[in-house]
């Protein structure tokens, strides 16, 4: 069975967002590294994720932290974000931040949900409550793929 990783570099590399050489995976050391630093037992879904993309993922979500080492500073950037703003995201002790976009919006799940693929949810700053934005991780990390690969396209085809 193919795993949510080799899935998503498959998808990366089918699309043409990235180059085979761009995309580096985590070791088990790294993963241990998130796993201990952020306090929590990652899912099988997102720990194959950082195994074949965690490092470096070419194109691939560009303009998000998401890849190690930067992905350990996430989670108490916005806890210390949010804190300072007098704004309280609510992110329980289990709900891990797996990706940021420019500092404003943050993308989580957690880690206590039994599935190995579990759902995504996003807080963004000014948009109120935090909602889920994906069914699981694996429609996030797709999505993501097919709006770059879309994007890609139309850029070349205005040009």
């Amino acid at each position: 069975m193919t795993s949510l990783g080799e899935r998503i570099v498959a998808a990366v590399l089918d699309s043409g967002i990235a180059e085979r050489e761009e995309i580096e995976g985590c070791s088990e050391r790294e993963i241990t590294r998130v796993e201990s630093t952020c306090g929590v037992v990652l899912p099988s879904g997102y720990k194959s994720f950082l195994r074949h993309l965690g490092r470096s993922s070419g194109d691939f979500l560009r303009g998000y932290t998401c890849h190690y080492p930067k992905i350990l500073a996430v989670q108490s950037k916005v806890e210390r974000k949010f804190g300072e703003d007098g704004v309280d995201p609510t992110f329980g002790e289990s709900e891990y931040v797996f990706a940021g976009s420019q500092d404003v919006t943050f993308y989580y799940f957690d880690t206590q949900n039994p599935y190995p693929d579990p759902p995504v949810h996003v807080f963004a700053e000014g948009y109120g409550d935090p909602e889920k934005h994906a069914e699981s991780l694996s429609d996030w990390l797709l999505d993501h793929v097919e709006k770059q690969s879309n994007s890609s396209l139309d850029d070349f085809l205005e040009m």
